[in-house]
């Protein structure tokens, strides 16, 4: 019975002292006010100053009821002397924010009235002024003008307050948006003015304290599993716990098993833990850490809850992300891309791909020729021998390359080219001389005349090659040079006899007793002339070659000069 006595007092007194009040019955505020007036209408914005005071009553820490009183004054208006007062009269309530111990701001919104009075002296004014009553315009006068009002106003705002001690507190600012219907003085009619109140001053508060403090009573407690103590009857705290997840890795390919396990501090000892594991907001298991095996490619979160009676839930998760299998894909290319018969090119391929373990080294197959590791020789590429023009071939280059599962293949080509065969120049009898002689006898025209005629008409673009020789034993001067051009003017001339082959196609050079190692061919022309017993003979001659369109000119042919550049046109036809 003495220990249900004593509970029940404990528990009275308790409640007592959360009942009182930790906030002042009331507050009064003394203060300097700043009012900016905007007039309606034909009166300009003007400035006033004064003071307030308030009242207010708190009836709980955020609800009060205000009543404001003040004045401001300003006695110079537009650049005339005059004295106007407003006193305002207003009340309301106000919510104040009551979170900090030494900050309070508070909102507020205010009803009541505002007195207005203006007066003015006038002295020998010729004009009547705004405030002049009708009926003394034009007189100079010297009369007082008063005249008052009393009209609705209102504010709205908010301010701080900050606490200096328990009964005083400083409010550094006021701001409220203040507005009053003043009848225009020149209209006479109703009008709203928007004004702006500043104020600041001390806060003065009263009542509110707290009570004396009881004296110790008896407590019944009990101590929870974790060493801390509470009331009787009340539950004991929950602790919080902090959770991580950590997976064995955070991508995987399809088929792989990635293992999830929980890292949990805060949890004391020999208590039962519950575990709640989620893939994509599913519930997949209960255990105490997670085996996840990616089927589907794709992003998955996997999230851990863990809690118990006695702690409050903890939620951690982790992404593991599960890559499809690809094949290896790869590309080749060969450097050059384009060679002749038998060059070589290397080749090099370059494979990807994605969960089929290590892709091996390449391999290279080939069309046409051979492969020699990553080198293409293309000596054995098959041409059309008797094809004398120029040939080309495509060649098919393959890289082959394998992963654990599927094998990939990437090909390329290489344009192997075989020169066209050179076109030689056709030699034709020499056409020779007597001694000391570089006049072309009959024997040697028909060589020019019949015998090259023929290769010309077959081939119009075709060249003539026309070599000059001489004698040691020959005393005259550039009779190798002079055969040649001799020569050329049977085929130039274009009259007579003669042919017309264009200057600009015939070659002529003269290499003197020098044979360039070209054999003497006498033909049909050796009884033409009197070579005698000299072994010089056969150096007494001019080389004949045609050269077809394309083809090459004989090595003999050093040093040449066209017909054109030549004087041989001045020669005419030879006879």
């Amino acid at each position: 019975m003495k220990k249900c006595v004593t509970v029940i007092a404990a528990g009275g007194l308790l409640f007592s002292m959360a009942a009182a009040q930790d906030i002042p019955t009331s507050e009064v505020f003394l203060g300097y006010n700043y009012v900016r007036f905007n007039s309606a209408n034909n009166v300009s914005t003007f400035r006033s100053s004064g003071g307030s005071g308030e009242y207010s009553h708190n009836f709980n820490r955020g609800f009060s009821l205000v009543a404001d009183i003040g004045a401001v004054h300003n006695g110079n208006h537009s650049g005339f002397q005059i004295d106007n007062t407003a006193v305002n009269f207003l009340a309301g309530p106000r919510f104040s924010f009551r979170k900090w111990s030494r900050v309070t701001p508070y909102v507020q919104t205010l009803f009541g009235g505002v007195y207005y009075t203006a007066s003015t002296h006038l002295e020998g004014a010729a004009q009547p002024q705004p405030l002049i009553a009708p009926g003394i315009e034009g007189r100079p006068i010297t009369a007082r003008l008063i005249t008052s009002q009393t009209d609705f106003a209102m504010t709205a705002g908010g301010g701080l307050d900050i606490t200096i001690n328990r009964h005083m507190r400083f409010r550094p600012i006021g701001l409220d948006y203040y507005m009053t219907r003043l009848k225009s003085l020149r209209t006479l009619g109703d009008n709203n003015q928007d004004n702006l109140r500043y104020s600041t001053g001390l806060t003065f508060t009263f009542g509110g304290e707290q009570p004396t403090p009881p004296g110790p009573v008896a407590k019944i407690t009990k101590t929870c599993w974790n060493g801390t103590t509470v009331a009787m009857g009340a539950p004991c705290p929950k602790q919080d716990l902090a959770l991580s997840l950590s997976a064995s890795t955070t991508e995987m390919c399809q088929g792989e098993v990635a293992r999830v396990n929980p890292s949990v501090t805060g949890e004391g000892p020999n208590q039962q833990m519950n575990y709640q594991w989620t893939v994509n907001g599913q519930p997949v298991g209960q255990g105490s850490s997670y085996a996840f095996a990616g089927q589907a490619a794709g992003t998955y979160n996997i999230a851990l809850t863990v809690g118990s009676p006695n702690f409050n839930p903890a939620t951690a998760d982790t992404s593991i992300t599960v890559r499809e299998y690809r094949p290896p894909t790869g590309t080749v290319q060969a450097n050059p891309s384009q060679i002749y018969s038998g060059e070589m090119s290397t080749v090099t391929a370059s494979f990807q791909g994605q969960c089929g373990g290590p892709i091996k080294a390449p391999d290279f197959t080939s069309t046409a020729g051979t492969m020699q590791g990553n080198q293409f020789d293309s000596k054995d590429v098959p041409f059309d021998q008797t094809d004398r023009a120029e040939q080309r071939k495509t060649v098919t280059i393959t890289a082959s390359a394998s992963d654990n599962r599927n094998l990939g293949t990437a090909t390329t080509t290489i344009e192997v080219i075989k020169k066209a065969a050179p076109i030689a120049a056709i030699r034709l009898p020499d056409v020779i001389f007597d001694v000391n002689d570089s006049r072309v006898n009959n024997c040697g025209k028909r060589i020019l005349l019949e015998q090259l005629r023929a290769y010309i008409q077959r081939d119009p673009t075709g060249s003539v090659v026309l070599v000059g020789h001489s004698s040691s034993d020959e005393a005259a001067a550039s009779l190798d040079l002079q055969r040649a051009m001799n020569s050329a003017a049977v085929v130039t001339a274009g009259t007579g006899i003669c042919l017309a082959i264009p200057k600009s196609q015939v070659l002529l050079s003269a290499t003197g007793v020098d044979q360039n190692g070209v054999n003497f061919e006498s033909s049909f022309c050796a009884s033409s002339v009197n070579a005698g017993a000299s072994t010089a003979a056969s150096m007494r001659r001019v080389e004949v070659w045609f050269v077809p369109t394309g083809g090459q000119p004989p090595a003999s042919l050093t040093k040449s000069q066209t017909a054109t550049s030549l004087s041989v046109s001045e020669l005419g036809c030879p006879k």
